[in-house]
């Protein structure tokens, strides 16, 4: 079976795995520079930011067994229920493709069936065809900016997805410095990371600080930069020392970032059998949601007819 996966974050790569096994033949495509989605590392010469998620955790069994198999193969390390990257948070969705396979920088727009194929069309009308099933792993609001025929029902029930958008900063600096402990509690932030810590690097430092859902949101009109200043104006602010003047700064907006309104069904799969929708809008919004909601669509779409 060929099979088509729109987005590249855990979901898609989770599925892409899947079914790689199954000896199906699938292409993912992404929008992005590569894939990851939240799960997002910057490099910076030999250097490791994780600016989206930084770790996660989990109780549910399932999703420990998976994660327990990326720490035995060295891509995850565990501390209690909690599992943070060694080598980037990428790695944790990079390690479930194949590269070749992964058509990014793509952007698709619209997806035809004719008779019983899909065809995908990216921005430039470029063509892509012959795909048994496809499967769209992205946010809800991109579902239905797509130029694709669905069910009134599902697209009614996309439209009712809310999301919280978080905006991201990353300060750096080949030398040391400190921030004030008081921003680790500012409900300016909803998380405030260590990252050099983390990665135990010694001569680099750098911290990343996700603003709070409610300025975020609020402000995802406003391009990353501008943001950018804002938070760093803020840190600025309530730094007891100066930051030095050789600091760089590196800001993102992540505007689908965590789901304030989701479904309450694991995943979507029309009666032919050749549409399916997945991610952590359904059921439990979060990492943790997207791998149940990806393993359930897997266990559906792998049963025998």
């Amino acid at each position: 079976m060929n099979i088509a996966i729109i987005g590249a974050g855990f979901s898609g790569c989770y599925l892409y795995n899947r079914f790689k096994k199954e000896n199906h033949d699938i292409k993912i495509f992404e929008k992005s520079r590569g894939c990851g989605g939240r799960l997002s590392t910057k490099y910076i010469d030999d250097k490791f930011v994780d600016h989206g998620t930084p770790y996660f955790e989990t109780n549910e069994p399932d999703f420990i067994y998976f994660a327990n198999r990326l720490e035995r193969k060295g891509i995850l390390r565990k501390e209690k229920n909690k599992y943070f990257p060694t080598n980037g948070i990428n790695k944790f969705c990079s390690s479930l493709i194949n590269k070749q396979d992964l058509i990014k920088q793509t952007k698709i727009t619209k997806c035809v069936k004719k008779e019983s194929l899909w065809y995908l069309y990216d921005e430039k009308s470029k063509c892509y065809e012959g795909f048994d099933l496809l499967i769209l792993t992205i946010p809800a609001p991109q579902v239905l900016e797509m130029d694709i025929q669905i069910d009134d029902k599902i697209a009614d029930d996309l439209s009712k997805v809310k999301y919280n958008s978080i905006a991201t900063l990353i300060l750096h600096d080949d030398k040391e410095f400190k921030i004030n402990e008081d921003l680790y509690s500012s409900q300016f932030f909803k998380k405030v990371v260590n990252n050099s810590e983390k990665y135990n690097y010694k001569e680099f430092s750098s911290y990343v600080f996700h603003a709070n859902e409610s300025f975020s949101t609020n402000n995802n009109d406003k391009n990353k930069e501008d943001l950018g200043v804002q938070i760093y104006n803020y840190i600025d602010y309530f730094q007891k020392v100066k930051l030095p003047k050789s600091i760089y700064h590196i800001a993102h907006l992540w505007k689908y970032a965590t789901v304030k309104q989701g479904l309450e069904y694991s995943y979507y799969l029309n009666k032919t059998r050749d549409l399916a929708l997945c991610g952590d809008y359904f059921k439990k919004a979060n990492l943790e949601g997207s791998f149940l909601s990806a393993k359930a669509l897997g266990d559906e779409l792998s049963k025998k007819e």
